[in-house]
């Protein structure tokens, strides 16, 4: 079976853009403008730190990742999308966006009211999540779209709406997809599980996109030594399981064709105690011995038949 070494691909990555930056810098967000200047100007080793929650209006407010390694440290503040509800939902509408060799450390931050996705990944960009909480996005939680993510502790509220109102409301947690757009052949989503998902919902927090504009023929999953939760291969769905090897999640079936690439699924075997079988015990039953009743009853007649001939006896020996 293909493995993934994500790690190896990132340090091949990294020496690849030359990233050796003594001169790392944090660089403070105030506002969205800041944000968005942040994002332009970071080199590989920088930090993009927010001192407080932002809003943003529009798309070029949040400027895509490519080329660059970076983290972005929320400092438990939000990111708060824009919605255009009558405008175009062109590509790349995304709070944060990795696309090719771009690679963001995404932490302590909660981004919600997307227009479309909150993070996406995609032609292999990398996104890393560590204590990120995604909600009420338009489209979904994460796009993976023949991009990478490493799940470090996420937490997903409901995210997601059908666009073109066909089907209602639907939940989309992770969204694994391959854009028609995309034109390398090597490019498949693939997910690092390296701690925890959490989810207030139960359905879709992975999901398998199947429309048209879909041409996933992969799917890769790499549980590290270290995770809590897993993604496990059970069929033609995933489940994402516990600490226990309970089935937490389990997304809907991927398309045929699809392959899928990581550790199988092995439910639970309940084992118990064996019962040992009760020892019949032999009832106790008060039977008189025949033999012994037939002796008493001979003693008596023959004391009786003896009193009898004594009381004879002395009449006639007194008349």
């Amino acid at each position: 079976m293909k493995k993934i070494n994500f790690f190896a691909t990132l340090f091949i990555t990294v020496f690849a853009l030359g990233v050796v930056n003594v001169s790392a810098k944090e660089i403070p967000v105030t506002d969205e403008a800041t944000f968005r200047d942040a994002l332009n100007s970071a080199v590989t080793g920088d930090t993009v730190v927010l001192n407080n929650s932002i809003t943003l209006s529009k798309k070029d407010n949040a400027p895509g990742v490519t080329d660059k390694e970076i983290t972005i440290d929320g400092k438990d503040f939000t990111i708060t999308g824009w919605r255009d509800e009558a405008g175009s939902l062109s590509a790349d509408q995304s709070i944060i966006t990795a696309g090719a060799n771009g690679i963001v450390h995404l932490k302590n931050v909660t981004l919600t009211n997307a227009q479309k996705y909150g993070v996406h990944a995609y032609n292999g960009g990398y996104v890393s999540l560590e204590d990120v909480t995604i909600n009420n996005c338009r489209y979904g939680g994460i796009l993976l779209n023949a991009g990478t993510i490493e799940v470090i502790s996420l937490n997903l509220g409901f995210n997601g709406q059908n666009p073109d109102g066909q089907g209602g409301i639907l939940n989309n947690g992770i969204e694994v997809s391959t854009s028609v757009k995309l034109t390398d052949p090597n490019a498949i989503p693939s997910i690092i599980m390296n701690g925890t998902i959490n989810s207030t919902e139960k359905d879709n927090v992975i999901y398998f996109a199947s429309d048209a504009n879909d041409n996933t023929t992969g799917f890769i999953v790499e549980n590290t030594d270290t995770t809590t939760d897993k993604i496990l291969v059970n069929g033609t769905t995933a489940v994402i399981t516990d600490a226990n090897n309970e089935i937490k999640y389990e997304s809907n079936e991927l398309k045929e064709g699809t392959v899928f690439e990581g550790e199988d699924y092995t439910p639970n075997i309940e084992v118990t105690d064996p019962v040992e079988p009760e020892t019949p015990t032999d009832e106790v039953k008060n039977e008189e011995n025949p033999e012994t009743s037939d002796g008493i009853a001979l003693f008596l007649g023959l004391t009786i038949v003896g009193f009898a001939g004594v009381a004879l006896t002395y009449r006639r020996l007194h008349n």
